[in-house]
């Protein structure tokens, strides 16, 4: 950072935003700004011990133009900015590091600007959330390709951001191959436009729509964000059962190995994961080990697909169960961790490996639930593409306490795990910034850094994220440091107690009898 910047934000910096994008956009509230300094993570209250979690100034801008200002004021004085969506992800994405300005886009750029049905395509605001554009789009007969799991809630911006993985990918890509373009504004507070509105970006140059995409928001804010769109046709789950887990290896090998087959989407949820929901008393399936297969065209081609996939899962040992079934777990696709309603958290580990080895990674992580003594939650996940799992087995601990962060140590357990049948952890953000070095070489490592510091040398955006986490007294997060505070964190789980969390949570919260009261109270006597 230059020396004639300060991180500070002044009086006269509050006055400037007020000015800039109006006084009833700019909250400086105590409350305001803690309930700002996290995301979906839980984090107890000493991470504020090490981090400079809390902003000095939530600002919620209305416009493309109110974003350009907000980071030209920042620019002239170093101040740091944090971009914010729904705060959905739970790596830190959102959480600041050197307080400064959080930027809510959920509360202004969350608009459906347009669609366009000639061309097929829809330009929305960053903090639009995924089921709003979803539903404004199938009022009109369009599928958005892909979303994240968490889409009620989760924006455009911020999942593009996150280069997540979710339904609707296997068949047309992750959110990041259905971009045409996006208006981002640069550290320097220039707006670019990364792509073209209507047309393909096919052509020589650097990709710029790849570039913002995954990038956690550390190279520029996105502010709009046009989308390809698809007919939609007929949607139609199809849901199977086996005996175990690990034997759906077979059909989804086969499956994604198939020339004329491309399901929209392929899940799978195990027998602990509908158990926990059943403790929780929520309604689960009869099932065991569930295999959803969600298909989605034109209604002859669909029932083509179907009679095709029905074989190849009766080959394997699958049992086709009812249309019921499979409609309720699709409509449930974004509700995963439902069974935490019991009052506890849960957090998930999520890796990809190559599916060639999907059985035997089953097998990694009910080990390694053994080996951390976790309160294991259940096994779920999705097929990426025909070469890549997506695992995000779950599992339930204490969030309100220091020593119930040594949970992490199973996501640092099977991101090793995932290496060996080569795949690799999902995610950054600040307190997984390490990894950078661990899942990619020397010299790509290198090359995004010095990109990052080429693009905002003041690292005014979103710093401590992704290429470099520190701390409030500048010590760097590095590869040496959280190598050797994972493989410590790892060693003492296997010593301590084995977590039951869970089921210590289902007798001290008795939610039903809650609603029932709840219920009964409503009841007036005339």
């Amino acid at each position: 950072m230059a020396d004639n910047l300060s991180r500070k934000v002044t009086p006269e910096i509050i006055k400037r935003l007020e000015d800039a994008i109006g006084a009833e956009n700019v909250n400086t509230s105590d409350m305001e700004r803690i309930l700002y300094c996290h995301d979906l993570a839980p984090m107890p209250k000493e991470a504020g011990l090490g981090f400079n979690m809390i902003p000095d100034v939530v600002v919620r801008p209305k416009t493309v133009g109110d974003v350009v200002n907000i980071v030209r004021i920042a620019a002239k004085t170093g101040v740091a900015i944090t971009p914010r969506g729904a705060s959905t992800w739970g790596l830190g994405g959102c959480m600041p590091t050197a307080a400064g300005i959080v930027v809510d886009f959920s509360s202004g750029l969350d608009q459906v600007y347009e669609i366009d049905e000639t061309n097929m395509c829809v330009k929305v605001g960053a903090g639009c959330t995924w089921k709003k554009v979803y539903e404004a789009c199938a009022k009109k007969g369009l599928l958005v390709g892909s979303y994240p799991s968490s889409f009620p809630s989760a924006t455009v911006g911020g999942w593009i951001s996150t280069g997540g993985i979710g339904p609707g990918g296997f068949k047309y890509g992750s959110a990041r191959d259905s971009i045409l373009n996006m208006e981002v504004v640069l550290p320097n507070g220039k707006l670019m436009n990364t792509g073209f509105e209507k047309v393909a970006n096919n052509m020589s140059g650097y990709n710029l729509n790849q570039l913002f995409s995954g990038a956690e928001g550390t190279l520029g804010l996105i502010a709009t964000v046009t989308l390809r769109v698809h007919p939609m046709g007929v949607i139609k789950p199809l849901a199977y059962d086996f005996e175990n887990l690990r034997d759906m290896g077979g059909p989804i090998n086969e499956i994604v190995k198939h020339p004329s087959v491309k399901p929209l989407h392929i899940a799978w949820s195990d027998y602990m994961h509908f158990e926990h929901q059943r403790k929780a008393g929520l309604h689960a399936p009869d099932v065991k080990n569930l295999f959803l297969v969600t298909l989605q065209g034109d209604a002859e081609f669909v029932a083509l697909e179907e009679k095709i996939i029905d074989a190849i899962v009766e080959k394997f040992g699958g049992k086709k169960i009812s249309a019921e079934i499979a409609e309720h777990e699709w409509e449930e696709r974004c509700y995963e961790f439902r069974a935490r309603k019991v009052g506890i958290g849960s957090i998930p580990a999520e890796v990809v490996v190559q599916n060639i080895h999907w059985s035997d990674f089953v097998d990694e992580c009910y080990a390694g639930f053994g080996k951390m003594k976790m309160a294991g939650g259940g096994i779920i996940g999705m097929i990426a593409d025909r070469s890549t799992a997506m695992f995000m087995p779950y599992y339930f601990m204490d969030t309100e306490t220091p020593l119930g962060m040594t949970a992490f140590a199973y996501n640092f357990y099977m991101g090793e795990r995932a290496k060996k049948y080569g795949g690799r952890s999902l995610g950054l953000g600040v307190f997984f910034a390490f990894n950078l070095d661990v899942i990619r070489d020397a010299n790509s490592a290198e090359y995004m850094r010095e990109l990052k510091a080429l693009t905002d040398p003041n690292d005014i955006i979103n710093p401590g994220h992704l290429v470099c986490g520190k701390t409030r007294f500048g010590i760097n997060m590095g590869h040496q440091l959280m190598g050797a505070m994972s493989k410590l964190m790892q060693l003492v789980k296997t010593f301590m107690p084995g977590d039951n969390g869970f089921e210590d949570s289902v007798k001290r919260f008795k939610f039903d009898e809650i609603e029932e009261h709840k219920g009964q109270t409503r009841k007036v006597k005339l």
